[in-house]
């Protein structure tokens, strides 16, 4: 920062110092907040219920095994069940064959905020605290040469002077470019939960930045934006509103976070999955939920199945477009594969990965299958041979009759349903859709609210393994702004232990990029995308440039919610019009502003909270940041 700006920033931050004063200042301080109770006598009432009561909760994430955890403590008789094999939604990892050498991987990096009161407080309630480490640094590194690397560490909480503190470290924004009276930049410290969505839900966040001062945009609001999983063109402004409120403007814990010492299963999934079941709760992974049954208004079941089997949908092709080799037919959202054998007969497969339910593809190498998703493969046959899954992809009937070849689900031995007093649907959004659609609900209010969900535009995790070590970075995870792909990148041999010992043994290096949001037109050939992102690491890391790759995993997925501007009026809540369902999960309308993993086990703890109120019992106290911006009046 050049002398002459540095001094009328200092110089500025002084008069505002001294015009606020201290009253002012006290009065402003975003706090700590708790969501109020539904009954005034909360504290009274009793804790646990006094006849046996059953609750299922569908999904296994962070939002599913909070729920589970609140109502076992409480007495409940729960069952969470979880369609992948393992729980952690995608916190979740698995174990991958690294030339002959068994690593833990999982979806991409995760920072614990200082602010994600309700998984903070989750995790160490379970004992899990020590299984984490700060980050000490929140840079952000820009391809623009002029801008190089900026640093937002935090030196104090205290509002305005964190926002000034931010301002002071980054070498491209000034503290004159708040002074414009006619722009909107003071709009983001001023979130209020109705007016803001009244305001600027229907208002896309471009549009919204164009009456931002363009270095502010360029330097703190959109590479921090990204990280929404949401194009800004796309992205509701209430929506992004908010998020700058939670992250950064409204929570007096500022921007720190802490890091997983091992892989996210070993520091929290597996310990916590144990937890649930020394409490008394069944786990059942491996089973996919098929649909709700409801009678006389309320929800009496949930039919299960087996994952990416499809129940009571037959579909015809014609048998001239199935050859010797496996072809590819959709029937609606169903995918199938079909091949003619040898003998003349035909032999089809569900194209559903059966770990989380993505789309299988054809794969070249193997003349098996590939999930795009999670890094699953199967052999010709089905079989899996590498990724999370240890379950066969579903094989169908496929009788011929005429030129035609009708593809079924094959008969099971039966429907399993699991009978219950309350359901908790805490699933993603395609899982979520997928159910409701299957079930046959009353409420339209329910159907349509789901329906109109989405989910955002892919992302890429793209972890790498390779033959060059390299000196170690400052900190081990950087953000990214003004590459195509590239968002942020994550360097795992100077993360985590078991990374750090294959990379000094192997004298190599194990890094993971990010993309977080493909725009459509950027949705291209797979080898592009790589050769693209390949170029943007040996710029982001020169020292990897010609470094052979000796292990990868890339995985694209699209399954982080949709936050469009309008989505926010029908877009369903905890509460249902069902009086004994619920949901739970990041996507839902939330007037308390949380985002991501705090988002996903806050929903979970005011799912289980529901409950609690509708037998009578005491509820949670749900801990959030402030509930409005520090400059509402």
């Amino acid at each position: 920062m050049k002398r002459r700006q540095f001094v009328t920033n200092v110089g500025l931050a002084a008069l505002a110092g001294t015009t606020l004063g201290a009253a002012g200042l006290y009065a402003i301080q975003p706090r700590r907040s708790v969501l109020p109770f539904a009954s005034a006598d909360n504290d009274t009432l009793p804790l646990e219920p006094t006849e046996p009561t059953r609750v299922v909760v569908v999904g296994g994430g962070l939002a599913g095994m909070a729920a589970t955890y609140e109502l076992l403590k409480r007495g409940f008789d729960v069952t969470l069940v979880e369609r992948s094999s393992n729980l952690g939604g995608r916190l979740t990892g698995w174990n991958v064959d690294v030339n002959g050498e068994t690593m833990a991987t999982e979806h991409g990096f995760h920072g614990f905020f200082n602010q994600y009161y309700n998984l903070n407080g989750l995790l160490a309630e379970l004992g899990l605290r020590d299984n984490f480490k700060p980050v000490v640094d929140y840079p952000v590194i820009f391809r623009d040469p002029d801008k190089g690397t900026e640093s937002f560490t935090n030196t104090t909480t205290l509002f305005p002077f964190n926002l000034l503190a931010v301002v002071g470290q980054a070498k491209s924004v000034s503290l004159l470019d708040f002074n414009n009276p006619t722009g909107k930049l003071y709009e983001l410290m001023r979130y209020d939960p109705v007016r803001t969505f009244q305001d600027y839900d229907d208002v896309d966040f471009k549009t919204f930045c164009q009456r931002v001062n363009q270095p502010m945009v360029d330097t703190i609001i959109e590479p921090f934006a990204h990280t929404s999983f949401n194009q800004f063109d796309q992205y509701s402004t209430a929506e992004g509103i908010k998020f700058f409120h939670f992250f950064f403007l409204g929570n007096p814990d500022g921007m720190g976070y802490d890091q997983t010492i091992d892989d996210a299963m070993t520091s929290v999934i597996t310990p916590m999955t144990q937890k649930l079941v020394e409490l008394g709760g069944r786990v059942i992974t491996g089973v996919e939920a098929d649909r709700l049954v409801e009678r006389n208004g309320r929800i009496t079941g949930l039919v299960l199945k087996r994952p990416g089997d499809v129940l009571g949908k037959d579909h015809e092709v014609p048998a001239a477009d199935i050859g010797s080799d496996w072809t590819a037919f959709w029937n609606g959202a169903d995918l199938y594969y079909a091949r003619r054998e040898d003998d003349g007969s035909y032999r089809a497969l569900s194209g559903r990965c059966t770990h989380m339910g993505c789309p299988v593809g054809l794969d070249a190498a193997t003349g098996g299958f590939a999930c795009p998703c999670h890094g699953a493969k199967y052999d010709p046959e089905g079989v899996p041979t590498a990724g999370p899954t240890v379950v066969p992809l579903v094989a169908l009937e496929a009788s011929a009759a005429a030129d035609r070849v009708r593809l079924t689900s094959r008969p099971q031995p039966s429907d399993i349903e699991l009978q219950a007093d309350y359901f908790i649907l805490a699933c993603d959004v395609p899982g979520l859709k997928d159910i409701v659609s299957r079930s046959e609900l009353s409420s339209t209010e329910l159907v349509q609210g789901v329906e109109d969900l989405g989910v955002a535009d892919p992302y890429i995790v793209w972890r790498i393994w390779f033959d060059r070590a390299i000196e170690p970075l400052a900190v081990p995870f950087y953000t990214t702004s003004g590459y195509r792909y590239t968002d942020s990148i994550a360097i795992y041999s100077q993360m985590q232990p078991a990374y750090e010992d294959w990379a000094r043994r192997h004298q190599g290096s194990v890094i993971e990029l990010h993309a977080y949001a493909v725009e459509p037109e950027n949705v291209i050939d797979e080898a592009e995308i790589r050769r693209i992102m390949r170029e943007e690491l040996d710029e982001l890391i020169p020292a990897l440039k010609g470094a052979n790759m000796v292990y990868d995993i890339y995985t694209m997925q699209q399954n982080f919610p949709r936050w469009a501007p309008g989505d926010y009026a029908g877009r369903p809540g905890v509460q249902t019009p069902v009086d004994n369902l619920f949901l739970a999960g990041d996507y839902l309308r939330l007037e308390v502003p949380a985002n991501l993993m705090e988002a996903a086990t806050m929903t979970g703890r005011m799912a289980a909270n529901r409950v609690l109120v509708a037998e009578g019992l005491r509820e949670n106290p749900i801990p959030t940041v402030d509930l409005v911006g520090p400059l509402t009046i």
